[in-house]
Formats: structure tokens, C-alpha cells, sequence
């Protein structure tokens, strides 16, 4: 799924996170992305990534977590979150 630079819902209901691609497109501020096994930015945080000014991060988990109500990603910072999740459903 496509990040797309705003707080977002990912998936609904049970399924597996196995990471994203993240980066800052900005180029200029600093960013956040807290991933929530949720379809809210509260519950369980089973991910948090901090982006320098136009840095790249790749997350890779091998087995994937396993969510119960879904994937939701909050975007936090001045930057901008670009990239994408990997998951099924």
C-alpha cells in the first residue's frame, strides 16, 4: 500500500505486517511514521521509524506481526512520509 504522506488506514480487520519503505520526500524537516495494529493512531504500536531530512528506511520482518484489527499509520514531524507498507490480509 502506498503511503500517502498524511496519517492513513492501511488495513481493516486481522492480517500481517512485514514492513514498508519509508522516506522522507521533504527533503528540508525531519519525520515519523508510528504503525498501530489498529484502525486509529492508538492501541499496539508495532512499529515506529524516524526519518532525517530526505533519508530512506526499509523495514523488512521476515514472519510479519500479526495484527487482530488492522494497520494504521500516523505521520508525525514537519517532513513528509512517502513509501510504502507491506501486508496481507
Amino acid at each position: 500500500t502506498a503511503l500517502t504522506g498524511s496519517d492513513q488506514g492501511v488495513l481493516t480487520g486481522g492480517g500481517v505486517f512485514y514492513g514498508g519503505t519509508f522516506y522522507e520526500s521533504g527533503a528540508s524537516s525531519t519525520a515519523t511514521a508510528t504503525i498501530y495494529d489498529g484502525t486509529a493512531a492508538s492501541g499496539t504500536v508495532i512499529a515506529y521509524i524516524s526519518l532525517a531530512a530526505g533519508a530512506v528506511t526499509n523495514l523488512s520482518i521476515a514472519n510479519g506481526v500479526q495484527v487482530i484489527s488492522g494497520i494504521y499509520v500516523d505521520v508525525g514531524g514537519s517532513g513528509t512520509v512517502a513509501g510504502s507498507i507491506y501486508s496481507a490480509s
